[in-house]
Parts: structure tokens; sequence; C-alpha cells
């Protein structure tokens, strides 16, 4: 990524423009940033980082110090970069936070941070501006730039810090840093965070598994110890014992069953001898009851009877009564037929009526033909004058629509000064919020740290006092630990006498005159010991004093070591609460202030885009003045168009003066043309129905005077058939014996018939069968005894009872057994499951105690891939350090021997040719640590780039130092620097060097000169 062009305008108070073009400085390759101390020199770094991140140029002030000499009151601080990335070119322009003068009255207000980014490939370099700006990517969101800047680059701010900027003393202080402190850089220089976190999820892994393995084992314990089992074995012979305990209860299931078998066999017997003389009584009362029911029956047989004879006789009834209903019909009709004589004969006279008065009006028809002319005539009036009506209608609508417009344009400039309105109002509001909000947040600030310097201290003052408890603990457990290991000393050495003694008096025993002793040799024996006691038993109580002395010194040690080391975290908490200042006031003083700041803030609302209320203000100004305008033109369109409709109408008004005002509409003349046109026609059609309806009304009459002469006829015929067929009805009740009034109670019972019958005949049956029934169960009982079944019942129960238990035992017995068996086949599953996962998790355990350091070069993965990317670091530095030093020094790390294994360390030291041996870093003079500083920098450029394909260091800044290098006559370790940084550059690479030495400026005059006034500083190019 080579910077192209950096545009600073309206910086701080001073305001102005400042525009660097990089195009010729970095195309040189090597080019100088020169100034005085405290000129400002990195603050064009400091912009380029700004103007990408929104991030660097606070930390520095480099913007702030960049000034040009005059200060329009319009222009914002802003910065802008042109920068390209393959064939790609991208411009960037950025308004950090600040004050501005409010857009109306007095006082400033807060300037939102905002950004944009666009793609200017097909825009000339130097055409680029706010006018024409590209294809846009991100406008104004900072964070939406700020990721599509992360995306093209490959990284964030922080990287482009460390990596193209080489910070001035950052490697001489890694270079001077033990392993430990050099490790923690390089964390910050390479990103290893995965092999971090690979070994943090092996491990996690791996205990994952080991404490799912302990869980395993604890469980298949707990599981053994739940059913009173203390081991596998005492299980198996739990599994036999409940074996036997099943068989047990299958022998008593077997033996109530037996008991239960011959009561039930009893009770049925006695149930059945009772069923008997229960049938006894059951068949002696249903004979009784079917008895109590002849009486009954009988009459059912006299209905029946008195049924059968009324059935012959009904057809001569129902033949009485379809004659009645012929003879009814009769009369109906002829008293129907008279009423419609009558009403043809009323008819026919109304109708000759009706036609005499129509004939008498006559001069009515012909006075409504005249009307009709008239009215023609009117119409053609009207047809004349359509052209007038049309040009009236077309001047009508006019009118309307200028109306509707002008309503509309009303509303339109009402909701526009509305909006206005609120719009001033929000904005005032906003910038009235975004103050008050400034001042909050700095007070929040404030609070928090105060919060949490306080936090801090009285956790440090807790800390403290546990350590103080911690370690007075541990110091009465090591005296109490030390008095112990003496008295187990003195013990052992007073077993260990008894011991020799109780020996001393074996060997005594077997002393004999003249021959050596066989401890010292001796042949006299002046003194023999005379002690006596079991030599094996005091052997034993040595052993065991021995080892609990052993015990005792060890638990000393212990003792003692947590001991010192709880006196060494008491000192530690000590220092730590130190150096903590007491805070003035308590936390929840401090905490009520921070709360009811907060409230503030919060009151206060969501933050506001202030500069977006001021471009919504301005839109809405611009609306409200072209609502009025609208309107305006609306009202001169209205004027116009009601003056053109008030002449259309007069016209129109003139050309039909001579129709009736009434019949001046179309429709309405039309309406009474046919309305007439209609009476008329309505009159001749009303003549003519009322001669046609006179002819219809005299056919009618005749054929009435007929119809009636027809029906008095049938009443006759129909009144001697009744007659004959009554006396017949008679005749057969005398032949049957019958009373009319016996036949008609008889009617309803001739439809019952077959249910009588059948009723007759089941009584008959059931009466015959129930006197059966009686003799076969007193036949059954004969000279039997009833006995009770209270006696069987309970032995039964009884029976039961046992047997149920019995059964109720063995089934918990085979329960137990089961269960104990699937127990121990879940065990041993499960053992095997553990076995397995234990087998197959060894590798993963062993590869995550290996990463985590656990192994023979006591080295965890993250160290070793930052070591192997040091070694390459240092390899590429030792490309530039030869060269600078004349081959004199080479970079070289240390294998340093701890506790007789090889450990890889981070200790850099440096090969002196002249001398043959590996020297510190710290030996070296000034200049040769800047150069070694410098080379170890630009080897780490070489490799970050070349191990990370999204980075591309095209431009590299050197932050100072070459006012530590000797000279020799001009040609000396500074020339020797530079022709080294000369190689590096060219197409690929261009190398700023940010210094104050002059002899840095002869030596590369490509540049900028950073010039420092009273009023900020001023850049100038310098080119060779």
């Amino acid at each position: 990524m080579r910077p192209i062009k950096l545009i600073l305008s309206a910086f701080g108070p001073y305001g102005g423009t400042e525009t660097i073009d990089f195009r010729e400085a970095t195309d040189a390759g090597l080019f100088g940033i020169y100034g005085p101390t405290g000129s400002g020199k990195s603050s064009i770094f400091s912009a380029i980082s700004f103007a990408l991140f929104g991030e660097g140029a606070k930390e520095e002030q480099g913007i702030g110090t960049m000034r040009s000499d005059f200060a329009p009151e319009d222009l914002l601080t802003e910065v802008s970069l042109q920068f390209e990335l393959g064939s790609k070119r991208y411009y960037v322009k950025r308004q950090p936070d600040q004050a501005r003068p409010k857009a109306r009255g007095e006082g400033h207000t807060i300037q939102p941070h905002a950004a944009w980014l666009f793609d200017v490939s097909d825009v000339a370099i130097d055409d680029v501006g706010p006018d024409n700006s590209g294809v846009p990517l991100a406008e104004r969101k900072v964070s939406a730039v700020l990721s599509h800047v992360e995306d093209l680059l490959g990284y964030g701010a922080q990287q482009f810090r460390q990596i193209v900027l080489l910070p001035q003393g950052r490697f001489e202080r890694f270079l001077v840093s033990n392993s430990k402190d050099r490790l923690e850089i390089l964390r910050e220089l390479f990103d290893v965070s995965l092999y971090r976190r690979l070994t943090e999820k092996l491990k996690a892994d791996a205990a994952n598994i080991r404490r799912e393995i302990e869980d395993g084992y604890r469980l298949h314990g707990h599981r053994l110890q739940a059913e009173g089992f203390s081991s596998s074995d005492e299980l198996t012979d739990g599994i036999a014992s409940a074996l036997e305990q099943h068989k047990f209860a299958q022998l008593a299931v077997s033996e109530t069953s037996a008991v239960l078998a011959l009561a039930n066999k009893a009770y049925a017997t006695a149930e059945e001898q009772e069923k008997r003389f229960v049938e006894v009584e059951a068949a002696s009362a249903a004979l009784k009851q079917l008895e109590a029911q002849d009486q009954t029956y009988e009459a059912l047989r006299t209905r029946k009877s008195r049924a059968e004879l009324a059935r012959r006789i009904s057809d001569l009834d129902a033949s009485i009564a379809d004659a009645q209903r012929r003879y009814r019909a009769a009369i109906e009709a002829h008293a129907n037929a008279e009423v419609e004589a009558r009403e043809a004969s009323d008819a026919l006279s109304a109708a000759s009526a009706t036609l005499l008065d129509l004939r008498s009006r006559d001069h009515e028809i012909e006075d409504i033909a005249r009307k009709i002319d008239q009215l023609n005539r009117h119409k053609q009036v009207l047809v004349d004058a359509a052209e007038r009506l049309a040009d009236l209608e077309a001047a009508e609508a006019r009118l309307e629509r200028a109306k509707q417009a002008h309503s509309q344009a009303a509303d339109a400039e009402a909701k526009a000064a509305d909006f206005y309105e609120d719009k001033e109002t929000a904005l005032a509001a906003a910038q009235a919020n975004g103050l008050e909000r400034q001042k909050l947040n700095g007070t929040r600030d404030v609070l928090k740290s105060e919060l949490d310097a306080a936090q801090a201290f009285i956790k440090a003052m807790q800390y403290v006092e546990l350590s103080q408890e911690a370690c007075e603990k541990a110091s009465t457990i090591a005296r109490d630990a030390h008095a112990r290991h003496t008295e187990a000393v003195a013990a052992a050495e007073t077993h260990e006498r008894a011991f020799l003694s109780a020996q001393a008096s074996v060997l005594a025993q077997r002393l004999q005159d003249g021959h050596p002793c066989p401890v010292c040799g001796a042949g006299d024996h002046p003194e023999p010991a005379h002690d006596s006691g079991d030599a094996g038993a005091l052997e034993k109580a040595w052993r065991d004093a021995q080892g609990a002395a052993l015990a005792a010194s060890k638990a000393d040690r212990e003792a003692q070591a947590a001991a010192s080391s709880a006196r060494a975290t008491l000192d530690v908490k000590r220092a730590v609460l130190d150096g903590l200042t007491e805070p003035k006031r308590g936390m929840s003083d401090i905490d009520d202030n921070l709360q009811r700041v907060l409230g503030q803030i919060d009151a206060l609302g969501p933050d506001v885009d202030i500069g977006l209320l001021t471009k919504e203000l301005d839109d809405s100004r611009t609306r409200k003045l072209a609502a009025t305008e609208a309107l305006q033109q609306a009202r001169d369109a209205l004027g116009k168009a009601t003056t053109a409709e008030a002449l259309a109408r007069q016209a129109y008004d003139e050309k039909i003066a001579s129709v009736p005002e009434n019949l001046r509409q179309q429709d309405s003349l039309q309406t009474a043309i046919d309305a007439t046109t209609a009476d008329l026609s309505s009159r001749k059609q009303t003549l003519a129905d009322a001669d046609a309806r006179e002819r219809e009304f005299e056919a009618i009459a005749i054929k009435a005077a007929a119809a009636l002469q027809s029906a008095s006829t049938t009443v006759s015929e129909t009144e001697i058939d009744l007659a004959a067929k009554r006396s017949a009805f008679e005749a057969r009740l005398t032949e049957l014996g019958m009373a009319e009034a016996e036949y008609r109670a008889a009617i309803p019972d001739i439809a019952e018939i077959p249910a009588l019958e059948k009723a007759i005949a089941g009584f008959d049956t059931a009466i015959a069968e129930a006197r059966a029934r009686d003799t076969i169960a007193k036949n059954a009982v004969s000279n039997a005894q009833r006995q009770s079944l209270e006696p069987y019942l309970l032995s039964c129960a009884q029976a039961q009872a046992a047997a149920d238990d019995a059964v109720k035992q063995s089934a918990v017995a085979q329960q137990r057994h089961q269960s104990l068996v699937d127990l121990q086949a879940s065990l041993a599953d499960q053992l095997e499951k553990l076995r397995v996962l234990e087998q197959s998790s060894g590798a993963l355990r062993g590869i995550a105690e290996a990463f985590d350091g656990q192994n023979e070069m006591r080295t965890s993965l993250e160290t070793f891939a930052i070591g192997a990317m040091f070694d390459q670091v240092l390899e590429a530095a030792n490309l530039r350090l030869d060269p600078m030093t004349g081959g004199r020094y080479r970079f070289e790390r240390d294998t340093v021997s701890v506790g007789g294994r090889s450990k890889r360390g981070l200790d850099v030291r440096v090969h002196d040719i002249e001398t043959g041996r590996a020297r510190e870093i710290i030996t070296l003079s000034g200049g040769e640590t800047f150069i070694a500083a410098l080379s170890l920098a630009l080897g780490l450029s070489d490799i970050v780039e070349m191990t990370n394909g999204a980075i591309r260091l095209d431009t590299i800044f050197i932050d100072e130092g070459f006012g530590s290098l000797d000279t020799e006559n001009d040609a000396g370790t500074l020339d020797q620097v530079l022709q080294v940084l000369q190689n590096i550059v060219g197409e690929r690479r261009a190398v700023g060097l940010i210094s104050h030495v002059p002899l840095v400026q002869q030596a590369v005059p490509n540049g900028f000169t950073v010039h420092k006034g009273v009023n900020g500083s001023q850049i100038e190019l310098r080119l060779n």
C-alpha cells in the first residue's frame, strides 16, 4: 500500500489547507521527513493512520501541528488520502469530532466524526476532489468505512502502526529485554493466537476426557455402594444369594397355590348346592307371578274376537265415507259455479262502462301530440347550443382543478412550514444536548476511574486480610509440624537404641572366652551386654518409628514451604496495597454520583447526528420556499380559471334563453319528451285494452252459466249413491249381531290383532315353561339340607392372601436378582467403555501435555511457534545487519541448559567476527544498538509480509535514531546504513526516514521538510 496524495484542510484553530503529494518523493524509493525536535515530523504518518482507520492523530497530536496561516470560518477540519492497491486506487476522507459555529445564533455546536470511501480508479489523481469522488463504497458512517478499509488492506490500525511504522526506541527495548519480556512483545507483533487456542482447546478436551474417566470410575463405586456392595466380588455373591432367595420364594408359591386350589374346590361344590336352592325359589316365584296375570290375558282374548268381527264390516264403512266425500264436493262445486257466474256478469258490465268513458276523451290525445312537437323544438335549440355548453363544462373543469391545486399547494405550504419549525427546534435541542452530553461524559469517565481505583484499593485490602489469615494459619501448621517432627525423631532414636541393645544382648550370649568378638574383633569380653527383649518386635518398632519420622519430616518441609509461600504472598499483596492510593470517599458515594450522571445521560435520549439534522433543516427551508412559490402560482391560476368560467356561462345562457328554465338541461328536456310520448302511447294503448277486455269478459260470462248447470246435475247423482251405501252398512251390522257403537269401539283393535295373538300365545308358552321349571327344580333338591357359604368364602380368602403374599415375595426376590444381574452387566459395560476411552484418548492427552510444555524441551506450542518465527526474523535481520556493520556482527539465539534439559530461549546475542565469540546486546555502542534494532525491525517487516499474503508493505516509516550513528568524513556508519536502506527500496517499496539529523537530509535530499512556526508547522516538498 503506497500513499499517493494526502490533503489536510482547515485543521485546528488556524484552518488552512495543506496538500502533501507523495508521488514524486516515494517514487525515489528512499525519502526523508525532516525538521527540528517538536515540529511534528511524525504527524504525516499520523495523518495517514487517521485517514485510513480514524486512529493515530490524537495520540501524537500530529494533525494538530500542521497548520497554514489563514482561517476561513466556514471550513471544517478534514483529512483526505489517495492510496493504491494493485490496479485499484481509493480515496478516503474523514472529518473528526470538532466544534463549529452554529448555523443560526451565536456559539458553537459539535460536528460528529464522519468518513467517506470512494473507488477513484477511473479518475485522474489530480482531478479527485469533493466534486469528483468516483464510485462511493461507504459514506458518513465511520464503522462502515473502517470495515471496508480493513477488508481492503488485510489488517487493522494496531497492525498498521506496528508494521508500517518502526517506532523510535521500540526495537532497542526489544533487543535488551529478557526472554520473558521478549515473548510478550513477540506476541504483540506476531499473531500466534492460533497455537494458544489450539493448546487451550486440546487441554480442555483432555481435561474433559480425564474428568469423564474419573467420574466414570467414581460413578462405578457409587453405584456399587448404592446397592450395598463395596466391590464387584461382593456383587457376584449378592447375585447368588438373591437367586437362592428367589428359589425359596418359588417353593412357597407352589405350596400356597395347592392350598388355594383345595379351598376353591370346596367352595365351588357348596356354591353349586346353593344355586339349586336358589333355583327352587326363583321357579316358584316366577310361576306365581304368571298365574296372577291369567285374568288380564282373558280380557285380551275378548278384544281379539270383537276386532275380528269389526274387520268384516270395515269395507262397507269405508264406502259410505267415500260417497259422503263425493256428495260434499258436488255441493261445494255448485256453490263455486254460482259465484263465478255472478262475477263474470259484473266484470262484463264494468268493462263496457270503462270503454264508453275512454271513447268520450279522444280530444286529450290530440293535445298531448301538440305538446310533443313543442318539446322537440326546444331540443333543437339545445343541440344548436352544444358547442357553448362544452366550452362551459371545460371552463368549469379547469376551475375545479385550479381550486384543488390551490388547496393542495396551501396544505403543502403549511406542512413545509411546520416541518421547518420542527427541524429548527430539533436541531437547537440536539446541539444543546450534545454539549451537555459531552460535559456529562467527561464527568462520567472521571467517576468511573475514581470508582475503579476505589474498588481496586478495597479488593487489595481484602486480599491482604485473607493473605494475613492464610499466613498465620500456615505458620501455626508449620510450628505444629516442626514439633511433631522433633518428637518423631526422638522416638526413632529411642527405639533404635532399644533395638541395638537387644541385638547386643543376643551377640553377648554367644561370646566365648578366647574367641574374637564378631563386632569389634577383640578377644577379651570384660563387660558383655545383659539387656533383654524381643529383637524382632524392637526392630519393627524401630522401622515404624523411622517411617513416622520420615513422614513427619516431609510434612514439616511441606508446612514450612507453605508458610514461606503464604508469607511471600502476603508481602506481594501488601506491596500491591502500598502501591494504591486510598480513596478519599466511599464507593457508595462515588457510585451514587456515577449513577446520577448516567441517569442524566440516559435522560438526554439517544445521540443525534447534528450534521444530518443541519442538512435536513436546509432541505426543509428549501422545500418551504418552493411550497410558498407554488402556492402563489396556484392562486394566479385560480383567478384566471374563475374569469374564464364566468364568460363561458354568460355565452351559453344567451343561446338558450328561449328554452324554459326547467328544461335547459339536455337530460331534463329529454325526460319531459320521453314522459309525454309515453303518456300519449299509454292513452292509446288503454283504449285498445278496454275494447279487448269487454270482448273477453263476454266470453267468460257464457262459459260460467254452462258450468253452473253441470254442477246441479252432479249434486243429484251423488246424493242417491250415498243413501244406497248407508243401507248396505246397516244390513251387515244386523247380520253379525253388533251395534254400531260396539263396532266403533272395536275399530282401533283391528290393527292390534297380530299383537294380541302374539301376546296371548307368549303367555300360554311362558306359564307352561314355568310349571315345568318348578317341577325340575324341586326334583333336583329332593331331601337335601341348605348350608351357609360364609365358612367356605373365609377359607378361600385366607388361602388367596397367603398365595398372593408368596407370589409377591417371589416377584420381589426375582426383581432383586434381575436388578443385580443388570447392574453387573451395566457396570461391566461401563468399565469396558472407560477402558476404551482411556486407551483411545491417550494420544490426545499426550499431545495436550506436550503442547502445554510438559515435554523434554519444557516448551509450549505457542512459545515454540514464536521461536520458530523469531529464527526467521533473525535470519532476515542478519541480511541487513551484515552489510550495515561491514560483516562484523551476526544475530544468534541462546540455548540454555536448565536442570539437565535443553530449553529453547528467546535471548539474543551478536556474534562478533573480530573476537570470534558472542557478546551481549548491552555491550554494543549507541550507534551499533540502533543498527541492530533497525536490522531487526526490517527483518521483522520482511517476515510479516512474507507470512501474511494480505499485507503488502509498500511504504515503511522509520522514526529517528540516526543521530547516534558515527561518521568518518561523511562516509562512515551512517552511509552504510543509508546504503542498505537504498538497496531495499525500488519499485516495490519506499522507505521514509523521520529524522532531524542534517547528514540524513544531505544523504537523502528527496522528502519533506517540516518548518516549525508560531502558528503551527508547515510542510515543504523537497526534490532533487
